[in-house]
């Protein structure tokens, strides 16, 4: 086998250096050989005279729209929403971080959707609906809001999902009636005439828890028991057998009655004496004005007429008695009073 060698000079005596040109671009080495030479070249660079610059991006190596920065001989990507990964190829999973509170997540495209259970809302379901918002308790029932419902306490007469019915305490209960009234329900209003209380052909009036009796003329009572129409011989009896209550009125009215007549009648004698004293020309202590006794005139005529009445006998009369009207008159124009004066005989 036969090496050949290329050599150079006028013996040959030098070997061809084929770097001497410097072949070798951007700081690459050149080493010489018999076929040429060969450069080594520095990083970042290739080619046979180190004359192309490496490019990590010429690859398109990002994928996904991601970017691609070249750092010398490595990349870089920085990827689109929703992908991630060293060149972009996977697609990020949002709901590994389990963004909803309430809810399922489910991934949509480069995002997600939260899908809600039931009572609650918003975009993590993170907002519970209140559904007493719209007052659906009634009959002044508090609401109370629960998860996608809600809970209506009741006062204690009413009951139902709302407290719309009324609880009525009679049901499955027995009525208690008021005096006067009976049945299950206490509906029935009793006849309290049934027993016929009123005496003496007296008429009954029912009324609730009791009665009225209208009497017929000269019975009363509260069950037409008094007779009123009193004979002379049947007094006593009457007296004797009428309820001691009646009695009491009776009295009653009469005692009344006698000091109206007393009163009246002290009146009348001290206007008469004042009616006198104003028409007399004597000194007022002679008077009789004061109505503590009654002049003896006056008394004496008085006497004589009453004598005279019954038949009786008196002593001669010493006064002449004569009636003489005074003009003292009532709002009728009629005389208040006739006094009958008297005279010496």
């Amino acid at each position: 086998r036969l090496l050949f060698q290329c050599y150079t000079g006028e013996l040959c005596q030098s070997e061809i250096d084929h770097c001497s040109q410097e072949p070798c671009r951007n700081g690459g080495t050149c080493f010489s050989n018999i076929s040429g030479f060969s450069c080594q070249c520095p990083e970042g660079f290739l080619g046979s005279s180190c004359e192309e610059k490496v490019d990590p991006c010429a690859s398109s190596p990002c994928q996904n729209n991601g970017t691609c920065f070249a750092d010398r001989l490595d990349y870089s990507c920085s990827c689109s929403p929703g992908f991630t990964g060293p060149t972009c190829s996977q697609l990020i999973d949002f709901c590994a971080l389990n963004p909803c509170a309430h809810g399922i997540c489910r991934s949509v495209g480069t995002s997600y959707k939260c899908l809600c259970i039931p009572g609650y809302h918003g975009l993590y379901c993170e907002e519970e609906y209140n559904e007493c918002l719209s007052a659906p308790c009634q009959n002044a029932a508090t609401c109370r809001d629960l998860v996608n419902s809600y809970e209506c306490v009741c006062l204690a007469e009413y009951e139902g999902r709302h407290c719309e019915l009324y609880k009525d305490p009679c049901l499955n209960a027995t009525c208690i009636c008021a005096p006067g009234f009976t049945g299950e329900e206490c509906e029935f209003d009793i006849n309290d005439c049934d027993s016929n209380p009123c005496h003496h052909a007296g008429t009954c009036i029912d009324q609730p828890n009791g009665y009225t009796c209208h009497c017929p003329h000269g019975w009363v009572g509260a069950n037409c028991e008094i007779y009123l129409q009193w004979k002379s011989g049947h007094m006593a009896e009457s007296l004797t057998n009428m309820p001691r209550h009646s009695l009491y009125i009776i009295i009653g009215a009469l005692c009344v009655a006698f000091v109206l007549m007393l009163i009246i009648l002290i009146v009348g004698i001290c206007r008469i004496s004042r009616i006198e004293y104003q028409g007399s020309s004597r000194p007022a202590y002679e008077e009789f004005y004061n109505c503590r006794s009654i002049d003896s005139e006056f008394s004496s005529a008085i006497a004589s007429i009453r004598h005279a009445r019954f038949g009786k006998k008196s002593r001669p009369a010493m006064y002449d008695a004569t009636p003489i009207a005074y003009e003292d008159y009532s709002p009728d124009d009629k005389p208040l009073v006739t006094l009958i004066k008297t005279k010496d005989l």
